[in-house]
C-alpha cells in the first residue's frame, strides 16, 4: 500500500515514541532499489532525521509483516476489517453530504437576506445555516480522509 511521505514520518514518529507498539508493517522508500541499503526504512531515530531531512525519501508504501501478532494487533486489525463492513463506504459518506450541502446551498437566496418578512428571511437564514454547516462538515471529512491517505481534496 502506498503511502504519504508525510504519513511515513508520523508512522516513524509514532513508533519512536511508542517502542513497545507492534506495527505489522515494514515501512520502504520506493524511490530505492529493492536491493538498495535505503529501501527500507528502519525505525531509528538517525533514520527518521534522514528521511525528514532528504528529499530522496519521498514515495513510501508499507509491506506485510505479520511475524509476531500479538492480541491488540489482532484487535487493531478486526476493528479496521469490523469498520470496513459496518461504514461499507467512506467515499459514500462524502457523496451523501456533498449534496446535501448542494441542495441546501441551491435552496438559500442571497435576494432573501434582504427580506423584510421574518419569516422567508429567518427560514433562508435556516438554509444557509444548514448549507455551511454541510460544507464545513465536508470540508473536515475530506482533510481527514486526505491525511489518512484515502481520498485526494479537490
Amino acid at each position: 500500500m502506498q503511502i504519504t511521505r508525510e504519513l511515513a514520518l508520523r508512522i516513524l514518529k509514532y513508533l519512536l515514541d511508542n517502542p513497545s507498539f507492534y506495527f505489522p508493517f515494514k515501512i520502504a522508500c520506493i524511490n530505492f532499489d529493492e536491493d538498495d541499503e535505503l529501501y527500507d526504512v528502519l525505525i531509528l531515530q538517525e533514520i527518521f532525521d534522514e528521511v525528514l531531512s532528504n528529499d530522496e525519501f519521498k514515495d513510501f508504501k508499507l509491506i506485510e509483516n505479520l511475524q509476531h501478532l500479538d492480541l491488540e494487533t489482532l484487535q487493531l486489525m478486526s476493528k479496521g476489517f469490523i469498520e470496513k463492513i459496518v461504514y461499507d463506504d467512506d467515499d459514500d459518506a462524502i457523496e451523501q453530504i456533498e449534496t446535501s450541502a448542494k441542495e441546501y446551498r441551491n435552496l438559500w437566496k442571497r435576494e432573501a437576506c434582504e427580506s423584510m418578512k421574518i419569516e422567508e428571511y429567518g427560514f433562508n437564514e435556516f438554509l444557509g445555516g444548514k448549507a455551511e454547516g454541510f460544507e464545513e462538515s465536508l470540508e473536515i471529512l475530506k482533510e481527514h480522509m486526505h491525511k489518512i491517505g484515502k481520498v485526494k481534496i479537490g
